[in-house]
């Protein structure tokens, strides 16, 4: 029996004919190796993250948005990044065409080849034992994906490009910025973020922020990763 992959999906009203085809690309591109839990009406993404976190039964946890809908074969790079002890950063395009702002965070207006190092993903995939050295999320609605990776790294897991880790971005506007303009909650969520690296457990849950692999400062050089 194939492993499962709980996909998370954090919605709220306003985006319902954003949720019903994230969750129709889902079901015809993965099927029955996935569960989809959504996490309805929460004041940000990070909070919803972390409770479909706690329902989540399958062997990885994959954190989505409503507004993402997944390519075909999407699954299968994920899974092989994971494996091999990675995180896997996605391509990302707008629903008009082109490269989405959110593809490759940290490197934009750059094509990327497959398995090179980057800095972060924007679409968290992991195993449970990954999630189990990372977690939780930030209570926060931005920079909840750089906190995930940033933590990822200092667990051991870098992160890295799979190409075919592919999705469509609509940018569903409702609530974008969870009851704030985008420029407050942006520069509110950095702060957030900028004081739970610092050790500010306000921010996280129990496991907080003291798991530490890599000794702060390390200098990872990003390279092609291993085939």
């Amino acid at each position: 029996m194939s492993a499962l992959v709980s996909v998370v999906i954090p919605t709220v009203a306003g985006r319902e004919d954003h949720y019903a085809r994230c969750v129709a690309a889902y079901e015809r591109t993965a099927g029955d190796r996935i569960e989809i839990i959504t996490i309805r009406d929460r004041p940000t993404c990070g909070i919803a993250w972390n409770e479909g976190a706690a329902q989540a039964t399958g062997d990885y946890i994959h954190f989505t948005a409503d507004d993402l809908e997944p390519h075909d074969g999407w699954l299968e790079p994920a899974l092989e990044a994971v494996h091999r002890g990675y995180l896997p950063a996605p391509r990302i395009i707008r629903r008009e065409g082109g490269r989405d702002y959110c593809d490759y965070c940290g490197v934009h207006g750059r094509e990327l080849p497959d398995k090179v190092i980057v800095d972060m993903s924007v679409v968290p995939f992991m195993s449970r034992k990954q999630w189990d050295d990372i977690g939780p999320s930030l209570d926060c609605h931005y920079f909840t994906d750089n906190w995930i990776s940033w933590r990822g790294e200092r667990a051991g897991y870098l992160t890295v490009v799979r190409r075919a880790f592919a999705f469509t971005h609509h940018w569903a506007q409702p609530r974008r910025g969870a009851g704030m303009t985008m420029p407050e909650r942006m520069a509110h969520d950095r702060q957030v973020f900028e004081a739970a690296k610092r050790g500010d457990r306000r921010w996280v849950g129990e496991r907080g922020p003291e798991l530490v692999r890599l000794p702060l400062g390390t200098q990872v050089r990003r390279a092609q990763a291993p085939s």
